[in-house]
This record gives structure tokens, sequence and C-alpha cells, in this order.
């Protein structure tokens, strides 16, 4: 019912406007070199299908949508991994005040399942938000917001946990083609259940590390420039650091798992240096052509690397990852009806090496991937 109570505020927000359904499907077949992302280094080809609904109601000051997504990953040589991911929700925003400043409210449920092997990865999440954008002058912009998620690990329940963010942003665009936006978040996170024992024959062991709740904050740079009319160009710098670490990872022998699932690599766990670039150039025939890269950092707290038969090093040293990750996208979009809209297609490459003191966790891994999507 209240759910029910809030869409109908929300329609009811929303007279005098236009209606209309949409709707998309994305199709991606691949192939991953390390699907785990470990040291084992085993390969394996994937399927991606996803598919959108939605149905806007708009006016000329107000907008509400409600939407489904819907997505599959389907894995060839280890299928006990494919997974399904449903989400449902609805978003609304409005201008207020003479300057026109706009809110955003949102929330929605998200529910992922897995096969049998793997249903302790399944969970249930909601997510809400509401921000806040303010013109302070033609091209300067703040933004100021605040998020909150929830999850709940159906058979890992010392996992589940309460998560919130609030950010400020400034984004300032000039004449030149120049686009600069600073960005400061503070990020909480807690633990519904004080129980940490595993409840897993599979994963014996849990970590845990430090006590009380989680604090983060995060800073980032983003500067854009337009090199000519058809080439574009950004980069960005973001650093992550910890005011109180309390997290808790699984530990398994085998390793037959994804090594940067949240269950096994929580970012509040360690603090970061990350730089991003990025390049896109418009191509004839309605092509486009994307590359770029990411040199990250990783310190983790109270987290011993360790060797690959699981025991510490004699130094007692702590982990500590660099990564590289490079990319490569290529797209092109076709109007092959003039009453439907155009279809893309897309090829993406990109190479990933990791290095750890911790032997487990390097390891290289190369993606290619093939892609059709259509809306509708």
């Amino acid at each position: 019912m209240r759910m029910f109570r809030i869409i109908l505020t929300a329609l009811i927000f929303c007279s005098n406007s236009y209606a209309q359904f949409g709707a998309s499907i994305n199709i991606q077949s691949g192939h991953a070199s390390n699907i785990f992302s470990n040291y084992r280094q085993l390969p394996d080809f994937y399927n991606d299908l996803q598919a959108d609904l939605n149905y806007d109601i708009i006016s000329a000051t107000k907008g509400l949508r409600l939407f489904y997504s819907g997505n599959a990953t389907l894995f060839e040589t280890y299928d006990y991994r494919s997974y399904q991911v449903h989400s449902v929700g609805l978003s609304y925003y409005t201008y207020i005040g003479e300057k026109q400043s706009k809110i955003n409210v949102g929330f929605n449920g998200r529910i992922r399942r897995h096969t049998d092997e793997y249903l302790w990865y399944q969970y249930n999440q909601g997510y809400g938000y509401i921000t806040l954008k303010i013109p302070f002058q033609d091209q300067l912009f703040g933004y100021v917001g605040v998020n909150f998620r929830f999850r709940n690990y159906e058979k890992l329940s010392p996992y589940s946990y309460w998560r919130s963010t609030s950010y400020l942003r400034l984004s300032r665009f000039y004449n030149s083609g120049t686009s600069i936006i600073v960005e400061f978040d503070y990020m909480q996170k807690q633990y519904l259940h004080s129980d940490a024992s595993s409840p897993l024959q599979d994963f014996p062991y849990m970590q845990t590390d430090g006590s009380g709740n989680s604090r983060q904050i995060v800073g980032l740079l983003r500067i854009a420039q337009a090199v000519t009319s058809k080439t574009g160009l950004s980069t960005q710098f973001l650093i992550r650091r910890n005011l109180n670490s309390s997290i808790r990872y699984l530990i398994n022998e085998a390793g037959y798992y994804y090594s940067d699932e949240e269950l096994f690599d929580d970012m509040f766990g360690y603090q970061a240096e990350q730089w991003n670039m990025s390049v896109k150039h418009r191509l004839p025939w309605k092509m486009q052509l994307s590359m770029g890269g990411t040199y990250l950092l990783k310190h983790y707290f109270n987290r011993l690397a360790l060797d690959l038969q699981g025991y510490p090093f004699e130094d007692q040293r702590l982990r500590d990852d660099q990564r590289l990750i490079g990319w490569v996208s290529l797209t092109k979009v076709w109007q092959y009806s003039k009453t439907m809209k155009p279809i893309t297609f897309s090829v993406d490459f990109s190479a990933m090496k990791n290095n750890s003191n911790d032997p487990y966790y390097t390891f290289n891994t190369h993606y290619l991937t093939v892609g059709i999507s259509q809306n509708f």
C-alpha cells in the first residue's frame, strides 16, 4: 500500500503531461581469458542479455519514470556461475524556484539469483536517492545529494548491510569546450548482524578487520576538453581514504570465485588512488571510436598478504595491489528503417593486469565482446 500511495502521488503531480512507453534490448557475446580474475587464469565464453522497459509521464516542469531492468549473464564452461539480476523502481524530477533548481528522487528494488552452486551470492537490495541541482550561473552548477542502500544476503546474513553516501559536486563549463568537475563523497557502512561467523561449509573462515561502522571519504577531479568538433579528451583523478574500517570477507582455499566480488574485496577495506584517461572520436558513417586507460593503486588495511598455500609472509606485509586497464570500443549506428529507432553495433576489447604482493591476486585478463542494442 505504501508503494501504491507514492506512485499515486507522483502521478497526480505529473498531471497535464504526456505519457509514453519505451523499451530496449542489448545482447553481448564475448570471451574472457581469466573469468575468475585470479592467478588460475581460467578462460570462458559468455553471453550477456539485457532488457529494459520504462513508462514515462512528462510535463514542462516534471517527469516520472517507472521502469524494469532485467539482465542475465550466461557462462559456457563454468555455467554454474551464470546469474540473473532484476530491478524495478521509479524516478521523479521537478524544477523549483526562480533559478529552476532540479530535484531528483528515486528508489528501486533489485534481486540477484544464482545457480545452486552459487546460492550464497544471492541478495535482495533496496536503493533510494535524492539530489538537488542548483544553477549558480549559466555554466556553473552545484549538486548535493544522498543515497541509501540496504542489501540482504540470503545465505550469508553476516554480510547484510546498510550503506549511505552523501556528496557535494561542482561542475563548471567553458565556451572553449573545457569542463571541470570537483566532487567530495562521505560514505558509511554498517553490518546488520553482530554475529560474524560464516554459515557456509565451503567458506569456513571469515576474516573480520576493525570494529564499529566503516566510514570513508572520496575526492574526485575530472577535466574534459573538446579538442576538435569530433574529438574529446577527458582525465580524472580519484582518491579514497578511510576514516574507520570494519569489514568482513570470506576465505576459501580453492579459489573458484570472482576475486573482485564485494564479498571478497570490500572497498571499505583499502585506501586507493586512481587515474583515468579517455578519448572519443566521431568517425564517418555514424561510427565512434573510444579508448582509454586506468591506473589504480589499492592499499589494504589489516589484510596480510598470503602465499599460495595460505600462509602470511615472514615480514607480515599487508596486501598492496597495482592495476592497469586499457580498453578500446568501436560503435556503429545504423538507421535501417524510417519508422524504427536506429540499431547500434559495438566491438569492445579490454586488457587488465593486476600486480599484487599477494600472488593469488597477480593475474592478467583480456575481454573481447561483440554487442548489438536496439531501442523501441
